[in-house]
């Protein structure tokens, strides 16, 4: 029904107390924090914090690594230890060597088999950087075939020693260890029993992996911290020593916002309001009443209001309720649509459903009126005649119905565009656009015209009184065409700028004459567009005598087909009226009052 009042609040305190003013400021979503580079302009002499990418790009390299190590890192900043940029860039260097390391060591065993990578699993079991730096011995590592395994111990002359690390049915993984005089003859030893050496790695990578994770665990929390906060440097406006935070806040929930400062002694909280700083557009928070508040998606859709405007959205509740209601009007359907639209609003909190429970009760009303439960026209008589009627009040399908039907659509359609157009006569005056409101063809001009024709052919069909003569004719149909066919030089004398148009008479009058048929055409078209209202209406019908006939037809199986039937009708026609709908909102009615091109408001969180 309105749009929630903002105030604008101004955040100012000192330069070195940066960082808690941010956290403060961000640590809910209450304030819709504007760009510093929107705030600060020539004449205020204020001044933009200066980009530091630096965490950033630690940031980047931290995670980059952490993405390569496939691990799972994550530590959060403690808000107590705190590291300079030189001890970060050594730790990352230090990471980033260990990863050369382990990246390489990776490539090299890149060709092995999987049981090679098992064995020297096993083989790290010996500490690898002790095997690597031996001092008198030689140590090797490989894959004998089984059939040489039998032959070792025939062999053994106390100058090696030997263990099996795993097996299989075709290959032992061996790794033996022999004095560096030795070395020369024991290979050929096991190169006669057909030996295949495998490469010890120079590292144990796995630990190198841990040993890397516990380097970054130590800085990473900082560094995001740090990443982060900088993220919000941009809202920070300078002048002088002092740091200023300029946004928006609910006027609601200013008062409490304000109360999240008060041991913050050097920080001074400035509240204005919202429309005062020129070049700062307030946020719109739509705010409804229970029947309303889901309709606002489709607002947001074509457009939020700007702060201060119209806010159309009861007006969309009531006009898309009742329109869907009439198009698709089935006691039973109806109350399905409730039911289905609650339990999915319950658990989702999507709108869309809340929409489609509220659609429910309006094709439930509409439903009774045609006397159409799950398609079953008869159903209500006796309710009907208790209350005292003969049958029930509408007749869908009865052709006698139909020419009033249609004319009661382009009629309920004639009303919707007159009041839109009442809407827009009524917000170009708020804006003081007194040419919009006066001269256009949804001002008073077209509404004397559209409503002068809609008045006499209400007369003439209705009470049989013709009032078309000359006058009437002149008065109310000429003179208004006119008016908006000169609407642009109008509007120019009441603003009291240059009558004459820039394209001069000759050209203004020719292209307004096509405008001014376009006009007249579109008003017949509009009109035309609610004929979809009745032809809805008796679609809606036509389809459930098809399921009630086919319900006949499958004899025993007919309980089955009614359900099905009317499933897909709600499913299927639903949906076509649904958009149906949504178009006469959005065409009919939207167009004629509605701009849309409001800000939405976005509270700035640093927990997003």
């Amino acid at each position: 029904m309105a749009i929630e009042k903002m105030r604008l609040l101004r955040l100012a305190g000192s330069k070195e107390n940066i960082e808690k003013i941010l956290l403060t400021a961000f640590s809910t979503r209450d304030l819709h924090a504007e760009l510093a580079s929107h705030v600060v302009n020539d004449g205020n002499g204020g001044e933009l914090l200066p980009e530091d990418s630096t965490y950033a790009d630690y940031l980047n390299r931290i995670e980059s690594i952490i993405r390569s190590l496939h691990s799972e890192l994550m530590c959060t900043f403690d808000g107590v230890t705190t590291f300079t940029n030189d001890e970060i860039e050594a730790y990352l260097t230090q990471v980033e060597n260990n990863y050369e390391k382990i990246n390489e060591t990776l490539m090299n065993q890149s060709s092995l088999t999987k049981e090679d990578k098992d064995a020297l699993t096993k083989l790290r079991e010996f500490n690898i950087d002790a095997l690597n730096h031996t001092k008198y011995t030689a140590v090797n590592f490989g894959r004998l075939p089984i059939s040489s395994l039998s032959k070792l111990p025939l062999h053994d002359e106390k100058r090696y020693a030997a263990t099996i690390l795993s097996k299989n049915n075709h290959y032992a993984w061996v790794f033996y260890v022999t004095l560096n005089e030795n070395k020369t003859e024991v290979a050929k030893l096991f190169d006669s029993l057909f030996y295949e050496p495998i490469a010890i790695p120079k590292v144990d990578e796995k630990q190198l992996v841990f040993d890397c994770e516990s380097v970054l665990g130590k800085i990473y929390g900082y560094v995001k911290h740090c990443a982060d906060l900088r993220k919000y440097y941009k809202y920070i406006a300078l002048f002088d020593k002092t740091a200023v935070i300029t946004g928006f806040v609910p006027q609601r929930r200013v008062k409490k916002y304000k109360t999240m400062f008060g041991e913050m002694t050097d920080v001074v909280i400035q509240d204005f309001p919202a429309g005062l700083e020129e070049g700062l557009e307030p946020p719109t928070v739509l705010r409804n009443n229970w029947f309303a508040q889901p309709f606002e998606l489709f607002v947001e859709m074509y457009g939020l209001p700007h702060y201060g405007e119209f806010d159309p959205t009861f007006y969309v509740s009531v006009t898309y309720a009742l329109l869907f209601g009439i198009m698709f009007g089935d006691l039973g359907q109806g109350f399905l649509l409730v039911v289905i639209g609650w339990f999915l609003y319950r658990k989702s909190k999507g709108k869309l459903w809340g929409i489609v429970h509220r659609i429910g009760f309006s094709s439930m009303i509409f439903g009774t009126l045609y006397g159409s439960v799950f398609g079953n026209e008869e159903l209500l008589n006796p309710m009907y005649q208790a209350l005292g009627f003969e049958s029930k009040p509408i007749h869908v399908m009865e052709p006698e119905f139909t020419m009033p039907l249609l004319g009661a659509a382009i009629a309920l359609g004639a009303i919707l565009i007159l009041l839109s157009m009442t809407i827009n006569i009524v917000l170009q005056f708020k804006r003081k656009n007194y040419g919009d409101a006066l001269f256009s063809q949804n001002g008073i001009a077209g509404w004397i015209f559209y409503g002068s024709i809609l008045f006499g052919v209400a007369l003439q069909m209705g009470l049989k009184i013709n009032v078309a003569n000359p006058f009437t004719i002149g008065l109310f149909l000429i003179v208004p065409l006119v008016i908006i066919l000169f609407r642009v030089p109008l509007k120019n004398l009441i603003a009291k700028l240059q009558v004459k148009p820039h394209e001069g008479w000759v050209g203004y009058l020719i292209e307004s004459f096509f405008e001014l048929f376009e006009v007249i055409l579109s008003f017949m078209t509009n009109s035309m567009s609610f004929l979809r209202v009745g032809g809805f209406v008796m679609s809606h019908a036509g389809m459930m005598i098809v399921v009630t006939v086919l319900e006949g037809m499958t004899g025993k199986f007919g309980i089955v087909t009614l359900i099905i039937g009317n499933l897909f009708v709600i499913g299927l026609e639903g949906l076509i009226v649904g958009i149906q709908t949504l178009r006469l909102e959005y065409y009919e009615m939207f167009s004629r009052y509605f701009e849309g091109g409001g800000k939405k408001y976005v509270p700035t969180n640093m927990q997003n």
